[in-house]
């Protein structure tokens, strides 16, 4: 079971993915997603979208009545897998890895590089299959869906600097580098690099000052180094700016009954 930190490190990584139909693609610096069906396309987009929220559980059903309208989907059963395996859920695990790896469509370049690590990971849901990220990164310099994965790679072994290094490559190539940061902090917590995880989350906040989700984020920071009188603060910050964040309401519940035991204490 993965510790509370490395789930939000999980939620924090958003997926920007490039879309195609069966047979062409957007911009050949991008991942094509392969599908033959139109509705299946837009279900999982909007699944990707839903996750860039951190509605996991959202984006996961998504997936799902997309791979149930094309059961060929590689991708929608390929994320299904990755993130069961990463929550620790076997059976699911093995349910959606042999969708996708049965799958009789033709893939693109860049998911028959997914297809390879999956194949590997099903075998020994412990491997290293890093190296074929950093071949996927290759391909794809400039498609930040690469470097998404072969950070959730890096995140399957634990390996929180190998996230902390891709993402700061990743940094190069967006436009929008607040999610990143809120990434990168999240690692340095893992790895107990305080200070780094501050800056990390103090960077997202000065790029993006109106995002909530940056001050639940230096909130995570507080907790972790019990400062509990700012951790409510800044979740409660969050909830200022967006009263339905109830993730950072019920975050800023949790601070303020510690500091209260400890008052009490």
């Amino acid at each position: 079971m993965k510790s509370e930190t490395a789930l939000k490190a999980l939620i924090a990584i958003s997926i920007i993915l490039g879309s195609c139909n069966c047979t062409t693609t957007r911009s050949d610096e991008t991942i094509p997603v392969t599908t033959e069906s139109e509705l299946a396309l837009e279900t999982f987009e909007q699944g990707v979208e839903a996750h860039r929220m951190y509605y996991v559980g959202q984006a996961m059903d998504l997936w799902e009545i997309a791979l149930n309208e094309d059961p060929e989907f590689f991708r929608a059963a390929y994320q299904l897998s990755i993130y069961n395996l990463f929550f620790g859920n076997v059976d699911d695990f093995k349910k959606y890895s042999q969708k996708a790896l049965s799958t009789k469509m033709k893939l693109s370049k860049g998911e028959d590089l997914m297809k390879q690590a999956l194949e590997k990971l099903a075998e020994d849901p412990e491997a290293d299959v890093t190296s074929i990220g950093k071949k996927l990164v290759d391909a794809y310099p400039n498609d930040y869906a690469a470097y998404y994965q072969l950070g959730m790679y890096h995140n399957l072994i634990g390996d929180y600097q190998g996230v902390v290094e891709t993402f700061k490559n990743a940094l190069n190539i967006v436009e929008d580098k607040t999610p990143v940061y809120n990434i990168i902090g999240y690692q340095y917590l893992q790895l107990e690099q305080y200070d780094s995880a501050r800056k990390a989350f103090d960077t997202a906040i000065e790029l993006s000052p109106e995002l909530p989700n940056s001050y639940d984020s230096k909130g995570d920071y507080f907790m972790a180094v019990k400062d509990y009188v700012h951790a409510y603060e800044s979740y409660m910050k969050a909830v200022e700016i967006d009263p339905m964040f109830e993730l950072a309401r019920n975050n800023a519940r949790r601070a303020k009954m510690i500091m209260d035991s400890l008052e009490v204490n």
